[in-house]
């Protein structure tokens, strides 16, 4: 293993894992980006997820212990150019960052192609996906390389960070629990010489190859009512082994774990609500461009 690649997608029109393309004929497949275009992009969802994007997952990136990997963001071609323009703003802060726009497509399509801009041969890389509203701990990258080494004869396996902190960010459900879920897509990893990590659903990799799991180094992930998941209703969370997080509980995985969050991070993923950290610090102010994320 060579290189570590993650993938991210943000606001992307194209096939992939999303419910609204499952089983649908390619001849209605514009159709369908007309009606994903109007919920994408509209203000609202594009203000949140900007909002997420730089206080959770860029601020993650940018924190890791180990810097040496590559974090593509694939993004619609049809997305505003105003929010194409932040976007962008919001990735050249971060070396390890190559930001895409792509026309619709499948997004192992689009990720094909860019890493084979760059010289990424599939087999000599350890993929990891990872949204646009999730964040991972600061030493992700660095046990990741690790996993890959100790499997280094294993030409295609997976790998999950199996412990999630699961933020309902609004309606009857709102708050931070503590989740055990192997493979939940924030982190989920393959080398495969062929494959890319959108190959395959992300709770399918422990049945199609050798995996293995992570409990030690959790993921911060969110959950608002407009992605392509529906709200879940507390009888769903209790269901899924979903238990509220104590405070105390929280304070110490944020000082392990997520201590690159500012205040606007805390607010993003409700944390916020249940103890505020007197070190949280505002967000760095953005280069020049910054007046286009005010």
């Amino acid at each position: 293993m060579k290189h570590i690649v993650g993938v991210c997608r943000f606001s992307m029109l194209g096939r992939g894992d999303w419910k609204a393309y499952r089983g649908q004929p390619d001849e209605a497949l514009e159709r369908i980006y007309d009606e994903k275009a109007l919920e994408l992009f509209a203000p609202d969802r594009l203000e949140a997820r900007l909002a997420t994007f730089r206080y959770l997952t860029l601020a993650s990136m940018a924190a890791q212990t180990d810097q040496d990997f590559v974090f593509i963001v694939v993004s619609s071609d049809r997305m505003p150019r105003v929010y194409q323009d932040r976007l962008r703003v919001l990735c050249a802060g971060i070396p390890q960052v190559v930001l895409r726009f792509v026309p619709p497509m499948h997004i192992g399509d689009a990720q094909r192609a860019i890493m084979e801009e760059l010289s990424l041969p599939l087999a000599d890389c350890l993929q990891f996906r990872l949204d646009d509203d999730d964040c991972v701990s600061r030493d992700y990258v660095r046990r990741l390389r690790r996993v890959g080494q100790m499997n280094r004869r294993q030409a295609i396996f997976g790998v999950s960070f199996s412990q999630q902190y699961y933020c309902v960010t609004d309606g009857p459900t709102k708050g931070v629990y503590n989740w055990y879920s192997p493979f939940f897509s924030a982190g989920a990893a393959v080398r495969h010489p062929r494959e890319t990590v959108f190959g395959f659903g992300h709770y399918q990799i422990p049945h199609r190859m050798f995996a293995v799991t992570d409990p030690h180094f959790p993921n911060l992930v969110t959950h608002r009512g407009d992605n392509d998941t529906p709200r879940h209703e507390a009888a769903i969370l209790k269901k899924r082994g979903m238990v509220p997080a104590s405070a105390e509980e929280m304070r110490k995985a944020v000082e392990r774990h997520f201590s690159f969050l500012t205040r606007q991070g805390m607010v993003a993923c409700q944390l916020s609500g249940l103890f505020s950290l007197p070190e949280a610090q505002p967000a760095e102010p953005l280069p020049e461009a910054s007046r286009l994320i005010a």
